[in-house]
């Protein structure tokens, strides 16, 4: 009786050996993931804490031979001489403005032109389409020239204009694209439960579709903010009035304009630089669910 006891105890203590090798195995692999992680998080986060860390020294700081980590007395009044020697928050201003005409005009018609190649067909449907991808392949730099020529005999250099328009004319392929592939992924029944009861097409679009597109939208709100909230180039091209400028044309002039004083101006625009992320890491921080969500569903369909 007590050699067959012993016997039926030896594999519950081989799979216990087991188990408790897997689970060390699961916590070992566990420990090396969140490490990884955490040393490639710090490590892109490293340039956005020496911004706001150069943005509170002071200038000799910043050019002495020994790198300072962190100030040694935060300068807090270098944020305010951004604002008092250059007019930073008239910047500031003109970048939101261009982003708030340019975030309803790429989410209005993007999704129609999305919702079009998504639900209807007609001639030459996927052609079209490929044609309108295709344009993402072609440098932006190679249609500055001909846009600029068109805006100049337009009268509409030195406006918003020509920054601000693209948006309501398609909004751009890449954003027409991601709505495209959310609505794909949307079950037709709905559109045909929402058809027997006596909708259209905009109707169906409106009140069906749209409540369910609000990750993608988010999405497409983001980058269309990011997109030109970062933009350099083209208000650097357009744009010729200093009080028109946006905050990335002002930075770039503030960095040799002439000043009261002679005395490098590095700290101070690292202070600028720190005030132009904090919208986006706001935006981003409200609207992180949204956009993560957005960015995974609207590839599910192809």
């Amino acid at each position: 009786m007590t050699t067959t006891s012993s016997q039926s105890s030896v594999p519950v203590i081989a799979v216990d050996h087991a188990s408790s090798r897997a689970r060390r195995n699961q916590r070992a692999k566990k420990l090396f993931i969140y490490t990884t992680l955490t040393i490639f998080g710090l490590f892109f986060a490293f340039p956005l804490f020496w911004t706001v860390s150069s943005s509170l020294q002071t200038w000799q700081e910043l050019r002495s031979y020994t790198p300072h980590l962190l100030p040694e007395v935060p300068q807090w009044s270098n944020y305010a001489d951004v604002f008092r020697l250059v007019p930073f928050a008239r910047w500031m201003l003109n970048s939101f403005t261009i982003v708030f005409i340019t975030i309803p005009g790429t989410i209005f018609t993007a999704t129609m032109t999305a919702y079009a190649f998504a639900r209807f067909n007609f001639f030459g449907k996927n052609v079209w389409f490929i044609l309108l991808l295709s344009t993402m392949m072609i440098p932006a730099i190679v249609t500055f020239i001909p846009q600029y020529l068109l805006f100049f005999n337009l009268k509409l250099i030195d406006t918003y204009v020509p920054l601000t328009i693209g948006a309501w004319l398609g909004g751009g392929a890449f954003m027409i694209f991601l709505l495209r592939q959310f609505i794909m992924s949307i079950p037709r029944d709905l559109d045909e439960a929402a058809t027997i009861d006596g909708a259209g097409p905009f109707r169906i679009l409106w009140s069906v579709l749209v409540p369910l597109m609000k990750p993608a939208l988010t999405t497409v709100a983001i980058l269309q903010f990011l997109t030109d909230w970062n933009d350099f180039f083209g208000p650097f091209i357009y744009l010729n009035t200093m009080t028109r400028y946006t905050a990335a044309v002002g930075l770039r002039t503030f960095q040799n304009m002439a000043l009261e004083t002679t005395d490098p101006r590095d700290h101070l625009l690292m202070a600028g630089a720190a005030i132009m992320t904090i919208p986006v890491l706001v935006l981003f921080a409200v609207a992180q669910r949204y956009f993560v969500s957005g960015v995974v569903l609207s590839g599910l369909k192809v």
